[in-house]
């Protein structure tokens, strides 16, 4: 398709059709971009947006909107989903170079790591408040990196000799994660429970019995011990194991790479033994 003078709005809707339609996500891109959108105007052709036109963006969303970096960098994504589409048509050049998007920094990174002992507490306090039912969803989650959406999906089907098959994912791909003997284990023993599913259970009784065993192990205070930071510590101990961070993104499933990089907290003795390993070498 050759269109030099195509619309965001016009833009925007072969994306939907095309793209974002069949993707978990899309709704929710679409949705980000549409505030650019009507700050900008939707008739305006897209080849006409720069780095600084963005940058105003920027600025409108923070000073006006009143958005958190977060959020204003999810617009931002949206905007460089369009951009990347955009490219990809036959014809199609910005008038003004290929403008680049400037993400702001975020503060919101999350940081309680489980330590072993902690994981031990988790699984003996579950137990303890009756909810040993969910000792293995836990176990497997924190061996995996899944997110708890994933594993709630899974199929016996999904479960492939040495990897379990993500479908239809957060971002809207399938990833293969690998698993090792004790999950493995953990999937055989309760396929023998004649289960519909590896976790036949709804995302908000889980939640709700995370509160409770949260707040059993006295961790209610503890802004980031939540489900999420099961996933968190899988990611930071593949880090922490050297393992390299394409491979860590392609296991985890993130589209960028800087999302991978946030769960990356090296401590002042991982500091001090990546330069002393550093010296040894040079």
């Amino acid at each position: 398709m050759e269109n030099k003078n195509i619309t965001i709005a016009e833009l925007l809707n072969l994306v939907i059709i095309r793209e974002w339609s069949a993707q978990k996500s899309g709704e929710a891109s679409a949705k980000n971009l549409k505030v650019f959108m009507n700050w900008y105007g939707s008739n305006k052709p897209f080849r006409y947006i720069t780095t600084d036109i963005i940058r105003h963006f920027k600025s409108y969303c923070r000073d006006q909107l009143n958005y958190k970096p977060a959020t204003i960098n999810r617009k931002l994504s949206a905007i460089s989903k369009l951009i990347t589409y955009s490219m990809g048509m036959g014809g199609f050049m910005f008038e003004w170079g290929t403008p680049i998007i400037e993400y702001e920094t975020e503060n919101n990174q999350r940081k309680f790591i489980f330590t072993e002992p902690i994981e031990k507490q988790l699984l003996q306090t579950s137990t303890n408040c009756g909810y040993s039912q969910y000792n293995d969803l836990w176990f497997c989650l924190i061996e995996t990196g899944c997110r708890v959406s994933e594993l709630l999906n899974l199929t016996w089907n999904d479960i492939e000799g040495d990897f379990i098959h993500s479908k239809n994912t957060k971002n809207g791909d399938d990833r293969y994660v690998p698993i090792f003997d004790k999950v493995k284990a953990m999937f055989t023993r309760r396929s023998k429970l004649g289960l519909t599913s590896p976790f036949p259970y709804k995302l908000n009784a889980v939640e709700k019995t995370w509160a409770i065993i949260r707040k059993k192990m006295n961790m209610q205070n503890e802004k980031d011990f939540v489900i999420h930071s099961l996933r968190h510590t899988y990611i930071t101990r593949l880090l922490k194991r050297k393992v390299g961070i394409e491979i860590v993104q392609k296991v985890v499933g993130h589209r960028d790479i800087r999302m991978t990089q946030r769960y990356n907290h090296p401590s002042k003795d991982d500091i001090r033994d990546a330069v002393k390993l550093e010296k040894l070498t040079a």
